[in-house]
């Protein structure tokens, strides 16, 4: 089972370190729009556009057409809202080697507040055919799927995180679209996306564990429908109870991919996220808002395995 180290490391750092490098290899166009977040080299083919969303899709969207796969590194918040339509039509739709790059995912904007929190990005980019939707669950995995992101053919979309983020040791190597079963178990199935998340599932299982109840955890770290439906099917036919986690909505985010998939089994389903707009705050103030601390996810579960609704 994956330790939770006592190192910390941004996935938006590592991908701003990585990224010069993968970009040359695979021959990619980066189109920036002002993030702070890249730094570019000589050798890369770097636009920065600036704060223009719908621009630096259209770029990238046309970049592709003409044989360059590119890549766009926006603010989470902004590309997923502001851009949509072109993400729509002129990425999606035509299935552009496009790899979108949202930084500041989830609540980790923080204290710039609800214009800059982006909890709405998956269950957006989840009603779009075509598109992979991912969600590393550390550093290392944040730039192993950005690789593959870059080789995959077709559009993708990558969340990453703003601040520093838990590390996991002997995390297997991810594979895109394929969820990873990282803790055995055969009463509850805790189902989560992200690094937080992953390290309070951990948390949470062992908690369940002193209770009398095996949990299984499985990570997600590519959550649009299809491979979501996997994770479903990864759940074990032992457990009794799904539990998903999620820094995103809960509504049409993978905890909902999900569930669909497992519904088949009649298991009952507890989904745990953020179910509004936040205030801001500090991240761990957002996480403690939105019932996704480790005490307090520990008690929703042992409440809904009590007394299920």
């Amino acid at each position: 089972m994956p330790e939770i180290t006592p190192e910390r490391v941004s996935t938006r750092a590592v991908f701003a370190d990585a990224l010069p490098e993968l970009a040359v290899r695979h021959n990619v166009l980066v189109v920036d729009t002002d993030t702070g977040s890249i730094k570019p080299t000589p050798e890369m083919d770097y636009l920065n556009v600036g704060i223009a969303e719908n621009a630096a899709i259209g770029l990238a969207a046309g970049a592709e057409h003409c044989g360059r796969r590119a890549l766009v590194c926006t603010f989470a918040a902004f590309s997923v809202s502001r851009a949509f339509e072109f993400i729509k039509l002129d990425i999606a739709y035509p299935r552009r080697r496009v790899c979108i790059v949202g930084t500041h995912g989830g609540a980790s904007g923080g204290w710039l507040g609800p214009t800059h929190h982006a909890t709405e990005d998956l269950a957006l980019m989840n009603a779009l055919p075509h598109m992979r939707v991912v969600v590393p669950a550390d550093a290392r995995q944040a730039v192993a799927l950005l690789e593959q992101c870059l080789e995959y053919d077709g559009p993708a979309y990558l969340r990453l995180g703003r601040k520093a983020s838990p590390v996991f040791a002997d995390l297997p190597a991810p594979e895109l679209g394929i969820p990873q079963e990282v803790r055995p178990g055969s009463d509850i199935a805790l189902v989560a996306t992200g690094p937080e998340i992953l390290a309070t599932a951990l948390e949470v299982a062992q908690g369940l564990a002193g209770a009398g109840y095996s949990a299984q955890v499985i990570n997600v770290h590519t959550v649009d429908p299809e491979s979501a439906g996997a994770a479903g099917r990864a759940v074990s036919e032992q457990c009794r109870w799904l539990v998903t986690l999620e820094e995103a909505w809960t509504s049409g985010g993978m905890g909902a991919q999900v569930a669909a998939a497992a519904g088949a089994r009649g298991i009952p389903w507890l989904p745990v996220g953020v179910t509004g707009f936040l205030p801001p705050g500090s991240h761990t103030s957002l996480l403690e808002a939105s019932g996704l601390t480790t005490e307090s996810v520990l008690r929703q579960v042992l409440s809904f395995v009590t007394h299920p609704k």
